[in-house]
C-alpha cells in the first residue's frame, strides 16, 4: 500500500509529475522536494520504476469498457484528500475518461475537411506543457509542448493518427489493425511498441525503444529496431543508431546517460527542447562523456545537472546554453 506521504510530499501529486500530468505549481512542489533530501531522489526513481513495470497490465481494454462512467461519478463526486491510494486508482483512468469523452463526440474540434474523407478532429491542442493521454486500447501518448494530435474515424478504435510535432508512443499490440502514425515528413505503421516520433523544423525522424517499426516517407520503407533512428534527409530515409531512451526523456525529465558524447548532448538538447548550445573552450571538452541516471525537471535542473556530470559551468542564455570549462 502506498504511504500518505512521500517525506511531506503528496503521493499523488507525485503519480501526476511521473505520469506528466501535474500543474506548474505541482511540478515546482515535486522540484523542491527532490531538492530537499538526498533519499527522495531515490525514491522518485523507486516509484517510477514500479509504476513503469506496472502501468501496462493494470489499465486494459475490459478496464476502460466497463469502469469508465463508475470513474467518472467517483471524480465528479469525490473532495476526499485523505486516501492517495483510492485517489491514484481514479487518476489512472483520468486521462482515459477523457479520451473516451472525446472519441464519443461530446467534444471535439473540426479542423480540416478533405473532399470525401471524414474532416480532422484534435484529440490533443497545443500546449506548452508535455500532455499525456491514454486511448481506448490502452496505448499511452506522451505529447511535446507545442504539440498536437488529431484522429478522422473512431471505427478502428483511434489506431490512425496524425501527429504535429514531436510525441512518444506506447502501443499496445493488435494484430488486427496496425497503429499508423502520419506527419507531414514521414508515416509510421506499428503493430505493438514503444517509439518517438519526431516532425519539427529542425528534422523528421522516429526513434525505436521496444519492437520494430514501419517507417516510410514518398516511395521508400524501412524497418527500425530498438535503438535505431531513421530520419528524412532530402526526401530519403536514413538511419543511424542513438540512445533511444534519451530522446524520449523530454516526456517524464528522466535521462539514463550511458558515456554519452558533447556532441550527442548537443544534439539531445536541441532536439529535445530546441536549445542551441555553444561550447567555449571545445577542445577540452572534445573527448569528454557522461553516464549517469538524472532527474531534469526544469531549466534550473538542467544546468545544474549538466554542470555537475561535466564538471564545467552550464548557464542559459534565451534559447541558448553556454558551456565552459572550469
Amino acid at each position: 500500500m502506498a504511504p500518505n506521504n512521500t517525506n511531506g510530499l503528496d503521493y499523488t501529486i507525485l503519480i501526476k509529475f511521473i505520469d506528466g500530468q501535474a500543474s506548474p505549481a505541482e511540478t515546482a512542489e515535486v522540484a523542491a522536494w527532490l531538492e530537499a533530501a538526498p533519499g527522495n531522489r531515490e525514491l522518485y526513481f523507486q516509484v517510477k520504476d514500479i509504476l513503469d513495470q506496472q502501468r501496462v497490465s493494470e489499465v486494459t481494454r475490459e478496464d476502460t469498457d466497463e469502469r469508465w462512467l463508475e470513474i467518472a461519478a467517483q471524480l465528479q463526486q469525490s473532495t476526499d484528500v485523505a486516501n492517495p491510494v483510492r485517489r491514484l486508482h481514479w487518476l489512472k483512468y483520468a486521462a482515459v475518461l477523457l479520451v473516451l469523452v472525446i472519441a464519443g463526440g461530446i467534444a471535439a474540434y473540426v479542423l480540416t475537411k478533405q473532399p470525401g474523407q471524414p474532416p480532422l478532429i484534435t484529440l490533443v491542442s497545443q500546449k506548452p506543457t508535455v500532455q499525456h493521454i491514454v486511448l481506448p486500447d490502452s496505448t499511452r501518448i506522451w505529447v511535446k509542448p507545442g504539440s498536437s494530435l488529431q484522429y478522422r474515424n473512431v471505427k478502428d478504435g483511434l489506431r490512425e493518427l496524425w501527429l504535429n510535432g514531436s510525441g512518444y508512443f506506447e502501443v499496445v499490440k493488435n494484430t488486427a489493425t496496425p497503429f499508423r502514425i502520419h506527419t507531414p515528413g514521414i508515416t509510421v505503421m506499428v503493430l505493438g511498441t514503444s517509439f518517438t516520433v519526431n516532425d519539427d523544423p529542425l528534422s523528421a525522424n522516429v526513434i525505436v525503444n521496444t519492437g520494430m517499426v514501419k517507417a516510410s516517407t514518398h516511395s521508400q520503407e524501412m524497418l527500425v529496431r530498438p535503438g535505431q533512428r531513421v530520419t528524412v534527409v532530402n526526401n530519403q530515409l536514413q538511419m543511424d543508431s542513438v540512445n533511444a531512451q534519451l530522446f524520449a526523456a523530454w516526456k517524464d525529465g528522466d535521462y539514463k546517460f550511458e558515456n554519452t558524447s558533447m556532441e550527442e548532448i548537443k544534439e539531445l538538447l536541441q532536439i529535445n527542447y530546441g536549445y542551441h548550445v555553444e561550447i567555449l573552450q571545445p577542445q577540452k571538452l572534445r573527448n569528454t562523456s557522461i553516464s549517469g541516471r538524472v532527474l531534469i525537471t526544469d531549466e534550473l535542473s538542467l544546468c545544474k545537472s549538466l554542470a555537475g556530470m561535466l564538471e564545467a559551468d552550464v548557464r542559459k542564455d534565451s534559447n541558448r546554453i553556454i558551456i565552459q570549462p572550469k
